[in-house]
């Protein structure tokens, strides 16, 4: 029985998760959640961007359904996607309303994304 309810759970684990293929706009524009004034363009020539883009390719799969706001962090703007990067976690949100809408997001590693966390520091 506990047999069972172990083999349960994890499918219920995997049923959850999303798998999504972000593709980056070739020019993206970076806003810091301590200075909202403050914006860098990024495009393909640009480090963050590589990371960025690279991290997304790699983590298409494990996206998890969520809602909310999420503190601090940089938020970066990608044609119909807000891509929101903490210390802990990759949110995505839709920008298609006149209001940003969490819809996914995904646990990043300690070091993982620092170069874009970093920026401007």
């Amino acid at each position: 029985m506990r047999v069972i309810f172990i083999v349960l759970s994890v499918l219920t684990l995997i049923s959850c998760s999303e798998s999504l293929d972000i593709q980056l706009e070739p020019e993206v524009i970076m806003f810091f959640s301590n200075d909202s004034e403050k914006k860098i363009r990024l495009t393909p020539e640009d480090k963050e961007y590589v990371v960025l883009n690279e991290w997304l390719r790699e983590h298409k799969s494990a996206w998890y359904a969520t809602s909310g706001r999420y503190p601090g962090g940089v938020y970066i703007k990608s044609g119909n996607y807000g891509i929101q990067i903490t210390e802990l976690h990759v949110v995505l949100y839709s920008t298609t309303s006149s209001e940003p809408k969490a819809m996914y997001i995904q646990n990043a590693g300690k070091g993982e994304l620092s170069a874009i966390r970093n920026i401007g520091r």
